[in-house]
């Protein structure tokens, strides 16, 4: 790696260390997540990296923001309301450790919008299981430069055509490729996993 790359990446992980939302000094992190108006050049749309959930598509229109994540055997859905650089969210998540036998866990999250000094957009936040919007821990991701997310602002998954993205996340979660029991009464309440 270049030595500025180096010291970009690792002022880029000291920022999200050192955050109250990862485990800081902020008990229930709503200390840290006050209103604030979004940076210069700020918005949730784009795709992001968490080290904690994978590759995240997120799409804003107005305030409602949407997204679609997946990390090994998880499958997931955000939707939720930005206020400036804030977003409270609800997420649902799909797991399926096991053949034909998903589990669905739900909650919901926060994320505060950071621009680092090394100009990187990064999301510093937490995620709760039920209607604890906290709690579960920590939940960060930093924005990939130079890539379109494939959600449509509806939240459906765009079609693409690498094989790897929202579209076909969708198509393995839904059973159209053989990880899932096509039909199975899952309890997503309508949503398209």
């Amino acid at each position: 790696m270049r030595p500025h790359l180096r010291a970009a990446f690792a002022a880029s992980f000291a920022l999200l260390v050192s955050s109250p939302a990862c485990g800081g000094s902020t008990a229930s992190g709503s200390g840290s997540y006050e209103p604030g108006p979004m940076p210069p050049g700020g918005t949730f749309t784009g795709v992001w990296f968490s080290p904690q959930y994978g590759e995240m598509h997120m799409v804003q229109s107005g305030a409602n923001v949407v997204g679609l994540y997946r990390k090994d055997e998880r499958r997931g859905r955000i939707q939720g309301t930005a206020s400036g650089r804030i977003l409270r969210f609800q997420w649902e998540e799909r797991r399926e450790l096991v053949g034909g036998r998903p589990t669905v866990t739900r909650g919901r999250g926060v994320f505060r919008y950071v621009v680092g000094a090394d100009g990187r957009h990064n999301l510093l936040g937490e995620w709760g299981l039920d209607d604890q919007e906290t709690g579960g821990g920590p939940w960060n991701a930093y924005r990939l430069r130079n890539r379109r997310p494939n959600i449509n602002p509806d939240g459906s998954a765009r079609d693409d055509s690498d094989g790897d993205g929202p579209s076909d996340w969708d198509r393995e979660a839904s059973g159209q490729t053989g990880s899932s029991s096509p039909g199975s009464d899952d309890g997503l309440g309508g949503l398209d996993l």
